[in-house]
């Protein structure tokens, strides 16, 4: 089987011929092989776009590549510069109207060598929430929609998969959104509604697209998201994202890092997801991988959950190797389980802790 069979065969709850091993190289690195370029420009200025650098890398460390897209599209608040310097670039998104003109309330911080950051306040970098100048990004490359979805499907080719991503709408990790959602949370559920509307038209272009399969992204979803609030502003729409991508013979896959046990039994037993990801062990999640496969590997695909500290960057190589093969007990009988990271693999993990994954697949992973 090619990387792309074995991972499509795995998704859909059926047998490959040896456990796909793809662990998660969202950013950090990609950055690392940039050999000391800095990462934004990649990550802001597409050069190269990210979907070229992640790929890139999984044929570097010779693992099956895995990669959930985030499209940008034309409708898309524009990306602006808003500080520059030696050791940052921040940028702010910004949107004109025949009202007047916007900004997003947080802020996107790059760092020459780390994964850039999300959602910060302009307050905690000093900067004002409204800039009063801004520079226009140009980027190296500048597709989007489906032509960019496409140029990353061609580039990855039969050496992995790739599918666009959707967002569901949910409480951030913003103290203000969560503390405005207990103040007035009639405004809060409308507002979800309204994205939620959003993500099921953007839901409806992608699978006219006829991907291999769609992404969820909705990183830390359960920890600021609990069952009663998810149920409240996210199931609804989870499982009409599953119905009408199941509805197409599209799989859908979930990345949800933190606690996510309630999340695996919602999933199996009230949607269509096909798959699910990390499964993060404690403390950083809540997941017995055994128990998981026992209680629901029939009904759902499984991804993960080696530990990306205490093991993958800070362990041995035998280590490694003997986490694999424990997580190929656990979870890989009767198919319906990729080997891979319980979330992203830090920059500085060993290249031999990488490759040794795919290694133990091939050998110990083989049905």
């Amino acid at each position: 089987m090619t990387p792309k069979q074995r991972l499509l065969a795995a998704i859909k709850n059926k047998i490959p011929d040896h456990v796909p091993a793809a662990p998660d190289m969202w950013e950090m690195i990609p950055i690392r092989l940039m050999n000391g370029r800095p990462s934004w420009e990649m990550l802001l200025f597409n050069d190269p776009p990210v979907w070229k650098a992640r790929a890139d890398a999984a044929r570097h460390f010779g693992v099956d590549g895995f990669f959930g897209l985030g499209i940008p599209m034309e409708s898309d608040p524009r990306e602006v510069v808003v500080h520059q310097s030696e050791k940052r670039i921040v940028t702010q998104y910004l949107s004109e109207t025949d009202n007047g003109r916007s900004w997003s309330p947080t802020l996107t911080v790059y760092t020459p060598d780390e994964a850039s950051a999300a959602l910060v306040a302009p307050a905690k970098v000093g900067l004002p929430a409204e800039p009063e100048q801004w520079m226009e990004i140009r980027r190296n490359y500048n597709k989007t929609g489906r032509a960019y979805f496409e140029d990353a499907r061609e580039y990855v080719g039969e050496d992995g998969l790739t599918g666009p991503m959707v967002y569901l709408p949910c409480i951030s990790s913003q103290e203000c959104e969560i503390y405005r959602y207990h103040d007035d949370p009639d405004a809060v559920r409308e507002e979800k509604r309204r994205q939620g509307e959003q993500v099921l038209r953007l839901t409806e272009e992608f699978l006219s697209w006829e991907p291999d399969m769609l992404f969820i992204g909705n990183s830390g979803l359960m920890l600021f998201n609990p069952e009663p609030v998810f149920r409240e502003l996210s199931l609804e729409w989870l499982k009409k994202i599953t119905a009408m991508a199941k509805a197409k013979g599209v799989p859908t896959h979930i990345h949800c890092c933190g606690p996510e046990k309630a999340l695996v039994r919602i999933a199996a037993e009230e949607t269509d997801l096909s798959s699910i990801e990390p499964l993060e062990i404690p403390p950083m999640g809540d997941c017995n991988l055994r128990e998981i496969k026992k209680l629901y590997g029939r009904k759902i695909a499984l991804k993960g959950n080696l530990h990306t500290t205490r093991l993958m960057l800070h362990g041995s190589v035998q280590e490694v190797a003997d986490a694999c093969r424990k997580a190929i007990d656990d979870a890989a009988e009767g198919g319906g389980f990729i080997l891979s990271t319980g979330d992203q693999t830090p920059r500085d993990t060993p290249e031999r802790n990488i490759r040794i994954m795919q290694e133990v697949a091939e050998t110990y992973g083989r049905y």
